[in-house]
């Protein structure tokens, strides 16, 4: 039973708040207010109103008990004092600042971004204070006017109209949970259910505004209180009593906050050779997103804990609270996972597990950060003692001898392995051989994705101990979660009875058309970039609009991301701000990356590697990898409007078959020089520019391109002899800095004061050219500084270089 009690708690966490909502939408139970018995029963109105939302809107057999759970958490009496512990836990910062929305007077406030209350790189929201930057109050969906806050906020009329809508359309969506519940009840189902409603729905609603910041959503707060309530659960009423009187002042300890990190992520994806990468980079990729949720998944099984229990999880990362007593269980959990990892991946990939015990005054006015770093500093110190826990297993599979080795025809092409049974490929010559499990990569997960709608998961139990599999859906099945591709909702999901479906939409769907499926199934909306050319990466480097047929790879991450989850909040960290800070930074990765790289200018030509949590890595035509770069920065930089949140990131040139490993540790060089450079920055042509700089470099970049390419019959071009001109003087001035500091005078002045003279010259007969190389000369003069001139130089070089036909 305790199961089901823990279920039923998280439940009644996930709800107790949505009177709230109810509230601003405009719900009438003043009548029923007015009594005084009623307002010592529920303390506050909202809990009125989340008493009728339960007594309505859920399943016959979890009525009662649920919305009397959910409802109290003001008044709790018996076991309601779960709720009401991991209410106060859940938003630690503002206990003694609860209130209530009951009066319609009091202009129910839009929700500000977490980013508002950060601290970055020495800086302060420039909204601080003032709060003139809102979420538009709009269901979840993957729109600028949607996710994109707002400096003007609405009307007061609009902001109540909107309210009534999206709680109109809740409460259609909880109806009809409700409706497939009663026919056969899975309380994990129907709980998870309720999770992705509540997301798509108060997303971007106020947890609280009455004398608070209201800058967490009801959704991360819900999802948070339904996590610890499920730690609660294990005890007694006498000490959740202490708890409820006084627990920033408790040293007892609630909950068990877990870390998990799939180790060797980098070495998994980009350590393949060149041939047939663009067909499985993507896949491995994918794979590796697939596999953290199917870990995910089977730790919860194991702990016995439900979906809420999840704070975070993607990119190989993930963070979980469960109860103090999964403690124990941990190192049996990470030995099953450890083995199967090295029974299919060898040595490549290793899980490491971790958990740090958080008392109730550890969730109190900033101390969780003090938590949060611990535990980070637990898995880095794991990580130095990988697979201690297998023993006899990993001394079998190190040091015993093979029954087979050394023979090339078993060998695969792109990952080296020869225990799989490498085969030829129709797509590649003879000699080439590819194993299974790369060939899934390329033609199950990476042919399949980039025209997937959805994605269908079944969640079941771990098969006993079985032989080697032989591709990435096999592997999935070995940790109990079988997947499958949809391309559209005429498809139909391969249900089995016995197991947990869930669906990922990965994009908005208009039409709310999703593929049948069984009642209970769990529908999520989960944005993902399947940006995939149909090209391999020779054929995408001739895209190129230039001569120059190169490919451009792009890093990408947010600056100075662990401090700012350490300190950028300072007291006002707590495990709700915490899980709104993390799903609003993921909400652009994961999601707006995937309108950018849809955008007509290089729609069908960004190769996206992968896009989440914080970082990015993509691969496009050389040209086009630059302003992308700046456009996602941009972005990034509106949809946070801090000017200390800020992303660097690094472009590397490569050939089309160049090795992929190398091409991720170049751009990678590339990412750490814009880091090494003040951050904030871009690395591009063997520097790092500021994004302010950078700016000025396309101005100049476009400037001269203008100059040598633009011709009619009324004006004509500069030469292009012009930019190696420019490119020549500022590396004189380059070499001169290296060898005496910074001269006050060299060569490079009088050369470039000499060749602008001839150009001009040159050009007596054409005015109007004449006139724009005296303007670039004057812009140049004294020919001093011209680093990014010499850099604009050879980027339009680079543009206009002429393909040499082929005889």
């Amino acid at each position: 039973m305790i199961r089901e009690e823990v279920w039923k708690a998280a439940l009644a966490g996930l709800l107790h708040d949505i009177g709230k909502f109810a509230q601003r939408a405009g719900v009438e139970v003043r009548g029923e207010w007015s009594d005084p018995q009623t307002q010592a029963e529920f303390g506050y109105q909202h809990a009125l109103h989340t008493w009728h939302f339960a007594r309505r809107y859920l399943p016959e057999p979890l009525r009662a008990e649920i919305a009397d759970l959910a409802a109290h958490h003001h008044r709790p009496h018996g076991r309601g004092l779960v709720v009401q512990v991991a209410d106060h836990l859940a938003a630690g910062e503002r206990r003694k600042e609860e209130g209530d929305d009951s009066d319609r007077s009091i202009h129910p406030r839009q929700m500000h971004p977490v980013f508002i209350g950060i601290r970055a790189d020495g800086q302060e929201h420039p909204q601080q204070g003032k709060g003139q930057f809102y979420f538009p109050l709009a269901e979840l969906a993957l729109q600028e006017g949607v996710i994109f806050p707002q400096t003007d906020p609405l009307p007061e009329a609009q902001v109540w109209k909107r309210y009534e809508q999206l709680w109109d359309a809740f409460c259609h969506g909880a109806s009809q949970l409700k409706a497939a519940a009663e026919q056969s009840l899975d309380l994990p189902a129907y709980l998870e259910s309720l999770l992705s409603l509540m997301q798509r729905y108060t997303w971007c609603i106020p947890a609280a505004y009455f004398k608070a910041v209201p800058d967490i959503s009801l959704y991360d707060h819900s999802r948070m209180t339904a996590a610890l309530a499920a730690c609660l659960v294990e005890f007694d009423e006498a000490t959740l009593q202490r708890l409820a009187e006084n627990p920033e002042a408790s040293d007892q300890d609630v909950a068990l906050l877990i870390g998990g990190d799939i180790s060797g992520v980098q070495d998994f994806i980009y350590t393949i050779s060149s041939k047939g990468a663009a067909k499985m980079l993507r896949g491995r990729s994918f794979y590796l997103q697939l596999l953290t949720e199917a870990v995910v998944r089977l730790i919860l099984r194991r702990l016995g804990l439900p979906y809420t229990s999840v704070v975070y999880a993607g990119g190989g990362h993930f963070y979980l609270l469960a109860p103090l007593s999964a403690a124990e269980k941990l190192p049996d959990i990470q030995a099953e996972v450890g083995r199967l990892l090295l029974q299919e991946h060898h040595l490549q990939l290793y899980l490491v597990l971790d958990g740090v015990r958080i008392p109730a005054s550890g969730f109190q006015g900033g101390r969780l950060s003090e938590y949060w770093q611990r535990m980070t500093q637990r898995l880095t110190i794991a990580k130095n003692r990988r697979y201690g826990e297998l023993q006899d297993d990993l001394f079998a599979s190190l040091f015993e001898v093979p029954e087979y080795g050394g023979n090339p025809d078993q060998t695969c092409s792109v990952c080296g392995d020869e225990q799989r049974g490498a085969q030829e490929w129709d797509e590649w010559e003879a000699q080439s051989k590819i194993c299974p499990l790369c060939r899934s990569f390329a033609e199950t997960i990476g042919k399949e994705l980039p025209g997937a709608r959805f994605i269908a998961f079944q969640f079941g139990q771990v098969p006993p101990a079985q032989a080697h599999a032989k591709t990435a859906l096999e592997i999935l099945e070995h940790f109990g979660v079988r997947v499958q591709f949809l391309k559209d909702s005429q498809q139909k999901v391969d249900a089995q009875p016995d197991r947990h479906c869930v669906i990922w939409a990965l994009d908005d769907l208009p039409a709310e058309k999703w593929p049948a499926a069984p009642a209970n199934a769990v529908r999520w909306v989960r944005y993902t970039t399947q940006a995939v050319p149909p090209y391999t990466f020779d054929q995408l480097q001739e895209k190129s609009e230039s001569g120059f047929h190169r490919l451009g790879v792009l890093r990408m991450d947010v600056d100075n991301l662990g401090s700012i989850f350490k300190d950028g909040l300072a007291k006002a960290f707590s495990l709700s701000r915490l899980a709104t800070l993390s799903f609003q930074i993921s909400l652009f990765f994961e999601g707006w990356l995937k309108r950018i790289v849809e955008d007509a200018q290089w729609q069908g030509l960004v190769y996206t590697v992968y896009s989440g949590g914080d970082d990015l890595f993509l691969l496009a035509p050389w040209e086009k990898v630059p302003l992308l770069a700046n456009r996602i920065r941009a972005d990034f930089a509106r949809y946070t409007g801090h000017p200390g949140l800020h992303i660097s990131g690094g472009m590397a040139f490569i050939d089309g078959k160049y090795p992929i490993y190398q091409a991720a540790a170049d751009a990678a060089e590339a990412e750490d020089l814009a880091k090494k450079g003040g951050k904030n920055a871009f690395a591009f042509l063997g520097r790092a520019w500021q994004w302010s700089d950078f700016q000025i470099l396309v101005e100049r970049k476009e400037a001269l391109k203008d100059l040598v390419s633009q011709e009619s019959p009324d004006q004509k071009a500069g030469p292009k002899s012009l930019l190696q001109t420019i490119r020549s003087l500022a590396l004189m001035e380059e070499e001169a800095v290296e060898l005496d500091g910074r001269p006050l005078w060299g060569r490079w002045m009088w050369l470039g004061a000499y060749q602008f003279h001839r150009l001009e010259e040159r050009a007596r007969n054409h005015p109007e050219l004449k006139h724009r190389l005296a303007d670039l000369r004057q812009q140049l003069e004294p020919f001093r500084n011209l680093q990014s001139w010499g850099a604009a130089a050879r980027w339009a070089m680079l543009e206009t270089r002429v393909e040499r036909k082929r005889v």
